[in-house]
């Protein structure tokens, strides 16, 4: 995949799963869905950049 700066995804991959904690910890639910479908986005996202495609 092109265009896209594994080093970036990779930060923004593990500032969203410290948002997901700290949703967690807050018994947030509406947070907790939004971080949770966000981290799932990206981890997709990252194991494409990796594959290549």
């Amino acid at each position: 995949m092109t265009g896209i700066d594994s080093n970036a995804l990779d930060e923004v991959v593990a500032k969203t799963f410290k948002e997901l904690s700290a949703a967690i910890d807050s018994h947030s639910e509406k947070s907790i869905k939004m971080y949770s479908a966000a981290l799932r986005a990206l981890v997709e996202l990252r194991a494409q950049e990796r594959s290549g495609g």
